[in-house]
């Protein structure tokens, strides 16, 4: 045993100031376990360094400090846990990865310092590598497998010149290996054998005490003998020194240990019951045992592997119906039954809504609070900005949206669950979703941060997403319902490749009975009539409807009735006529033009044991997201418009096949034309795997300016201000940044170019300046808080501007919102047969509507002459028509009538009135701010509710106060009966009101409580009206 004083230095970082540094798990926690460990083995305080404080200056002084105050009897701990660096540096809390050698702590500086350091007993333990692995803990750089930059010695050669007796170095792993972290112990691999054998584990115990040489031995063997991970990782400690014959006394986990209150690493089994130990509620525990039997591979690996439960980053790659969804859920009911709250977040109003019904169905008798945010009328931003709700499900722009505005919203969230998280490579939500992450990122080396858990198909090389997540990937490729994917040309031939990779080809259909006889129709002729539900995508709309239609009347299934019945049977258009024609074939189409609602029943049908929807055809957007599998999918075009189909985008329409516990394998079948095409399909899509992830940000169409502005707010900046270098350093945290540097190319965006952006954006009117500080404007503020872009936002206030106080009308505003690119959809933008005489009519009809000339101007400009001008117009007016409560068959007719169209080919009116509905609130926002004298009556309080439902104003109050959302038939049977105001409706009888609303009477008591409620909110009499006149 040795007699002198204990003196040690316990460092540790998880965090760096440098985004090129992936954050750590455990290294605070390795060196906070062992400096209370060895606090409470020789009662004498050691220093303990982390995270900010862990400079190279603090560092050396703290080394400094160990050399002047100990002697040759002392014992001497000095341990490092976090990142090394392929070029041989320890990586402190400021080191720049472009200037290492003066920033980080070289290791033969370090050693030289060690060796400085008198003691009978000198224990130095590394906990880093220097190998330049991305999955360890080491800095990853371009120049990773390079020599040693300004003659560095090697970590193996410097680690060597610690000699002498009882000094003893244990570094993590060669210099060719890489440390990992494990997160069953919580600790990295060489700290925790390290804490077990001071803890007397593996009979490293002599005569009560633990011979140092034994300490290292048992170290040494454990780590070099441990597998970790689900690729079963190892790594080979070093060891460098001489041991002597010293001894050290036996730990023991004291006061300063149980200080700490480290939980063990929960872990499970199959079995549901597992997770008891986890606090998650017993009752919740047995429902999801009712409802999945057990937990599968997946969820038990990210549990287990990944620390799904501990709070650890979890990215995880599966394909369809492979419990992804589960994993989210898991990590969601953790973080409540521990008093933290849950986000999910989606793409898309319906998947929220689909999963916000099952989440208040599921959860809300334990009193789990389900809350839904998506823009839309019903929505519950309040409770999502005051905290009142257990479980959010929102979509990914609104909650974004409501971030930049109120940053402390993340301060009270625990876990975000993001689904689809392949929207982050999309040029529309991608760069929204990176900002996201860039400000977790950003958060965690400041304060907390909540867990992120991500959810996507099999992505292509997922592994750096997951390293710049700071998270773990959980991956699988295997389906529980196998799938063969392949090809099928003219003659019948199906080749295809199972599970396994065996290729193999069968005879599937005959050769055409003539030339109307396609093989896609055969096709699913062949799989209905073995049962089957299939899934036929189309590359158009236009082509799955009447594909569809071609399927009904040929394959002549029994009619879909009930489906049928459930359809609005009042304000449909020409749309819902001809999926009424299809479904009384017992096929449907899932197109982008239908509305939420014939979405939603047709996909709840289609999911029923015994539907009678054989069929469904559909675009792509039926594959992104929409959890709706067949047993068979027919894949008939692979190109864009523009572009081929990506590999992802394939294998995501393939992925639909084959339904868990209905078929024993899914087919897809790529249609081809034959010879070289079967060929190119079957090598380019069949055989190939997914595309690497690939930040949206590296994308040439990119517009700097709105990630500028994403720089001034949010909840990683100082809200309100910030210079070229804060707005730099925050570019340099994000995915595309991190690629950019990664792949050794040039910075993402350069100073010289924020600074030009910067200029720009304040000469524009987004941006002022003050000495070498920005703030944002009210128009800056809105491209970030809104979600519309720079040319947008700066479109609609030139045009508002110039609007007379007296002409902020309903068309105008309208017409200003339909300024916004983001509302162009091409499916108004056909070509009529007489494009002046449509230009004078719609014109006409905007004139006689209002339109401030202003805002026509700007609207009806079509300088490419590619029917811009005229699609605005079009938008516009069947916007209005949908507002004031006009049914939808007489909007498309008087477009069909002013468009000299073909039949069925005005656009989609309901879903560009509810996109509308999305934006006008920012619309009116940015005419107060350029036009203040404006005035804008009720509109702000109605026009919003009006477009996105599609009713008359007087019946807003209605709509207001409805428990829930009213389908619009009800409001025009309202209308229809004289029945279009609160008072008209309070001052009828029932049996009128129940006429009205076709005869339901929970709707009739519905709309009559409303219509009291609203009624008595208008009684309540207005502020202004009573206070008194000011006295002199």
């Amino acid at each position: 045993m040795v007699d002198g004083r204990f003196h040690g230095l316990f460092v540790g970082l998880d965090n760096y100031a440098a985004p090129q540094f992936k954050a750590l798990n455990y290294a605070k926690r390795d060196a906070a376990v062992l400096h209370a460990l060895f606090w409470d083995a020789f009662d004498e305080k050691p220093t303990l360094v982390t995270d900010a404080d862990a400079t190279k200056d603090r560092l050396l002084t703290e080394i400094g400090h160990l050399a002047s105050v100990s002697t040759d009897e002392d014992v001497v701990v000095l341990t490092y846990s976090g990142h090394g660096t392929s070029t041989g540096e320890l990586a402190t809390y400021n080191a720049d990865p472009d200037r290492l050698e003066a920033t980080a702590l070289r290791l033969d500086e370090f050693v030289t310092r060690v060796e400085s350091v008198r003691a009978r007993v000198l224990i130095v333990a590394l906990d880093c590598c220097f190998s330049g692995g991305a999955l360890a803990k080491v800095l990853r750089r371009p120049e990773e497998g390079r020599a040693s930059r300004g003659g560095l010695e090697t970590a193996d050669r410097a680690l060597s010149r610690v000699s002498g007796n009882g000094r003893v170095v244990l570094a993590a792993s060669t210099a060719h290996e890489k440390a990992f972290e494990v997160h069953e112990f919580g600790h990295g691999l060489l700290s925790h054998y390290l804490i077990q054998g001071l803890l007397g584990r593996g009979n490293v115990i002599e005569n009560g005490e633990i011979p140092v040489f034994k300490l290292a031995e048992y170290v040494l063997r454990m780590v070099g003998e441990h597998e970790s991970g689900m690729v079963r990782r190892r790594q080979t400690p070093s060891f460098g020194g001489n041991l002597g014959n010293l001894s050290l006394p036996v730990f023991t986990k004291g006061e300063h240990y149980e200080e700490l209150k480290l939980g063990s690493p929960i872990s499970a089994t199959w079995a549901l019951s597992s997770l008891e130990q986890s606090g998650i509620p017993v009752e919740v525990l047995r429902l999801w045992r009712d409802r999945i039997g057990r937990l599968n591979r997946l969820q038990v690996d990210a549990i287990n592997h990944a620390a799904l439960l501990d709070g650890n980053n979890v990215l995880v790659s599966a394909p369809t119906s492979s419990g992804k969804t589960m994993v989210g859920e898991l990590a969601a009911l953790h973080a409540v039954a521990h008093g933290r709250k849950a986000v999910f977040l989606l793409p898309s109003r319906a998947l929220v809504n689909e999963l916000y019904e099952r989440f208040k169905e599921t959860y809300g008798t334990f009193e789990v609070r389900a809350i839904r945010v998506t823009g839309e009328l019903r929505d519950q931003v309040r409770d999502l900005l005051t905290g009142e709700f257990e479980l959010a499900v929102c979509t990914y722009e609104k909650f974004i949206g409501l971030l930049f505005g109120r940053p402390e919203l993340l301060d009270r969230i625990g876990v975000i669950v993001v689904d689809e998280i392949q929207s982050l490579v999309l040029p529309d939500r991608g760069p929204l979703l990176e900002i996201l992450f860039t400000w977790i990122r950003m958060r965690r080396v400041t304060g907390n941060s909540p867990q992120i858990v991500g959810l996507s198909a099999v992505l292509g090389e997922p592994q750096e997403l997951a390293w710049w997540l700071n998270a773990d990937l959980v991956q699988m490729r295997e389906r529980e319902t196998p799938l063969l994917e392949g090809v099928v040309d003219q003659s019948g031939r199906y080749r295809y490749r199972d599970q396994d990779g065996t290729e193999r080809t069968d005879q599937f259909v005959g050769p055409p009975a003539g030339p109307q006889d396609d093989l896609a129709t055969r096709l699913v002729r062949e799989l209905v009539g073995q049962g089957q539900q299939v899934i036929v995508f189309r590359g158009r709309r236009d082509l799955a409807r009447s594909f569809a239609a071609k399927l009904a009347r040929e394959l002549r299934l029994p009619s879909a009735e009930t489906v049928l019945d459930s359809l609005p049977q009042s304000d449909s258009g020409r749309l819902a006529d001809l999926l009424r024609g299809c479904l009384a074939g017992g096929v449907a189409f899932h197109v982008s033009d239908l509305n939420e609602e014939e979405r939603r029943l047709l996909e709840r049908s289609f999911k029923e044991a015994g539907s009678e929807i054989r069929v469904v055809v559909a675009t792509t957007t039926l594959a992104q997201g929409v959890n709706l599998p067949a047993d068979a999918v027919v894949i008939c075009e692979l190109d864009h418009p523009t572009a081929k189909y990506a590999v992802s985008e394939y294998k995501n329409m393939a992925g639909r096949a084959g339904r868990t516990g209905h078929v024993a394998e899914g087919r897809s079948f790529i249609v081809t034309r034959g010879g070289i095409d079967t060929e190119l399909k079957w090598a380019e899509y069949v055989m190939a795997e997914s595309e690497p992830v690939r930040s949206a940000l590296l994308d040439p169409s990119m517009d700097l300016r709105t990630l500028v502005l994403s720089a001034f707010t949010g909840p990683a900046v100082t809200p309100g201000r910030a210079s070229v270098a804060s707005v730099t350093r925050f570019i340099s945290w994000t995915f595309g940044s991190h690629q950019s540097g990664a792949r050794g190319g040039r910075e993402l965006f350069s100073r010289k170019d924020v600074r030009t952006v910067l200029a720009d954006l304040e000469k524009a009117g987004f941006l002022r300046s003050s000495r070498d500080e920005y703030t944002p404007t009210r128009l800056g503020e809105i491209v970030v808080q809104q979600g519309l872009s720079v040319d947008s936002v700066m479109a609609i206030a030139e045009a508002l501007a110039a609007v007379p106080p007296d002409g902020m009308n309903r068309m105008t505003l309208i017409c200003a919102a339909h300024l916004a690119v983001e509302l162009e959809d091409t499916r108004f933008s056909r070509n009529s047969s007489h494009r002046n005489k449509e230009y004078n009519s719609l014109r006409r009809v905007l004139e006689r509507q209002k339109a401030a000339e202003a805002v026509l101007l700007k609207l009806m400009a079509d300088p490419g002459r590619r029917g811009e001008g005229l699609a605005r117009a079009r938008r516009s007016i069947a916007c209005l028509r949908w507002s004031t409560g006009i049914p939808l068959f007489r909007i498309e007719r008087e477009l069909t009538e002013v468009q000299a169209l073909t039949k069925g080919e005005t656009g989609p009116v309901q879903q560009t009135a509810r996109r509308t509905a999305d934006i006008i609130d920012t619309v009116v926002d940015i005419g107060r701010h350029v036009n203040p004298a404006a005035d804008f009556g009720d509109l702000p309080d109605v026009l919003a509710i009006q477009l996105e439902l599609g009713i008359a104003k007087g019946l807003v109050p209605i709509a207001r106060y409805v428990d829930g959302i009213l389908a619009r038939p009800v409001y025009l049977g309202l209308a229809r009966n004289g029945l279009g105001t609160v008072d008209s409706i309070l001052a009828a009888e029932e049996p009128r009101v129940l006429e009205g609303v076709g005869g339901r009477r929970e709707i009739a008591r519905i709309v009559l409580d409303a219509a009291e409620m609203a009624r008595a909110e208008a009684e309540r009499g207005d502020l202004a009206a009573d206070l008194p006149d000011p006295e002199d």
